[in-house]
Order: C-alpha cells, then structure tokens, then sequence
C-alpha cells in the first residue's frame, strides 16, 4: 500500500479496518479481543482525525497504534493470568477443605445448640426423622404418637431451627451449602 496521506476517516477506515483485524487475529489469537483492540484503536484515530492530514506515513502510523495496543493487550492477559495462578495457589484446595470443615463444623454446633433447646420429645422426634431417616408413620409407632403430631413436632423443630439460625446471622442457603 502507498503511503499517501488519508485526510478522510471513511477512507482510512474501509482501508485499514480488515488488516488491522486480521493482523490482531494473529497476535491476540482471540476473534473477540481482535474485534475488541479494532474498534479501540479506530475510536483513538477518530479522536485525532483533526491531525491525521498532519501524518506523513499514515500506514506507519496506524501500525504502530496497531502494535502498541496489542503488546498492551498481550501484557494484560499476563498479568491477569499471573494474578490468577497467584490467587488460586493461595486459595489452594487443601485449604479450602480445612476452612469448610471448619465453617460445617461450626454450623452443625449451631443446629446442635437450636436442638438443645427443644423440648426432649420434639427433638427425638427431629433426631428420629432427620439423623435415623425414619418417615412419619414410623416415628408415629414407635413413641405411640399420631401422624399428625409427628408432623407437627418436626415443623415446630424446624421453624425454631430456623429461627435460631437467623438470630445467630446464619441464612438457611449458606448453611446448606456447608452441610451438603
């Protein structure tokens, strides 16, 4: 291409928009990000289209603009990649288990001490259908209960659990994702 100045930004534009593209594609390797360093770099040429007649090499120029944003990119990319490493060594996985059990741990004490303050039959009942797995009419024969009270018993347990927990800053959400 000659190197004759381009006054107009359409015509600079329509010239350089697919090189500068395709060009990018090989160095950024990423459709998106090429697409992405274009446009930034043609807003750039459009803020100083006022100046561009002052241009010698306009091919130059354009390709200079077009080598800088990329090694900027390339240089983020990096950096955000190196950064990425650094947090997940930090945040390594061992440790997030130890902190999890931690937290569980913590939780289950929590519901243990909402347990506490049950009545002693509503939390056998609680304990009958939750830790022993045992299904209403089950837990119904074997305390010689009605169904209903049986169902009645395990709402009461949970509403109070539930309320213990909020009173204790503890969403029912987080502390199942701590008690899976």
């Amino acid at each position: 291409m000659s190197t004759e100045p381009v006054y107009d930004f359409d015509c600079l534009f329509e010239r350089y928009r697919k090189r500068v593209y395709i060009y990018l594609l090989k160095v950024v390797k990423s459709p998106f990000s090429a697409e992405e360093i274009t446009q930034e770099i043609f807003i750039k040429l459009w803020l100083y289209r006022d100046k561009l007649s002052e241009i010698n090499n306009i091919d130059g120029f354009v390709f200079k603009m077009v080598r800088n944003q990329a090694l900027n990119h390339l240089r983020k990319v990096a950096y955000n990649d190196r950064l990425l490493k650094e947090i997940l060594a930090f945040a390594a996985p061992e440790q997030n288990n130890i902190d999890e059990k931690i937290i569980a741990a913590d939780y289950q004490l929590l519901v243990q001490q909402a347990l506490d303050c049950l009545s002693p039959q509503r939390r056998l009942v609680y304990e009958l259908s939750r830790k022993k797995g045992l299904n209403y009419e089950e837990i119904a024969s074997q305390l010689n209960l009605s169904r209903n009270t049986v169902k009645n018993h395990i709402v009461s347990a949970l509403k109070h659990i539930h309320s213990y927990l909020n009173k204790n800053g503890i969403s029912i959400a987080v502390l199942l994702l701590f008690l899976r």
